[in-house]
């Protein structure tokens, strides 16, 4: 895998910022962009159709996060409706992860079961930093709001702060958690592959 990654987590309806970092990030030279899940508010599906419209015309792959989970899992009632139905198909098809080599992208932690996408990380760090299950690089994540980086050298981890505008180059002989921000706050990120580098991006930024 080659080139320049955006990353969006966590628009949670609002497609307006959503659409306004898949723009940025195709401005700042974004081939790929995945959105790690939380596309959807559970409490406002209504807003599900455009959401999706919006990430197929840019071909944007995404993930599931815990708001599609508990929209599919909480649904009743008439399906009838094409656009509905059209919608919770999408949410089905939805990955829990995305794996390329050794980088995996997922929404809350890497595993594919329900649980892993609305528990908080901190819950699986002893299997991800001691047992090295399951075995990466670099995890991409969304779900915690705060944009941050977790270094792991061996069984040892440590806190990197970062702020929007900020880059950071990882390094390739450690293991790194990164929590690229929620789009409904304005936060996104860029991730350059062959440069091993981490852009966190506001949608403020000129």
């Amino acid at each position: 895998m080659k080139g320049i990654i955006g990353l969006i987590a966590d628009s949670h309806s609002n497609n307006r910022n959503m659409l306004d970092a898949i723009k940025k990030l195709k401005v700042l030279g974004a081939e790929t962009i995945i959105h790690l899940g939380d596309i959807c508010d559970s409490l406002r599906p209504v807003e599900i159709e455009e959401a999706i419209s919006i990430l197929e015309r840019y071909n944007v792959k995404s993930l599931m996060g815990n708001n599609e989970l508990s929209l599919i899992s909480g649904i009743n009632g008439d399906h009838n409706d094409s656009q509905r139905l059209r919608a919770i198909k999408y949410i089905e098809a939805l990955p829990y992860v995305i794996t390329m080599g050794d980088i995996i992208f997922t929404h809350s932690a890497p595993f594919n079961w329900p649980a892993a996408t609305k528990r908080p990380i901190e819950e699986y760090l002893p299997y991800i930093i001691k047992d090295n299950i399951p075995t990466f690089r670099i995890l991409f994540r969304g779900h915690s709001h705060t944009p941050s980086i977790l270094e792991i050298n061996g069984d040892v981890s440590k806190g990197i702060k970062v702020r929007p505008g900020e880059e950071v180059i990882l390094n390739p002989d450690k293991r790194y958690i990164v929590t690229v921000g929620a789009v409904e706050d304005g936060s996104c990120a860029l991730f350059m592959l062959e440069q091993n580098r981490v852009r966190f991006i506001g949608l403020g930024e000129i």
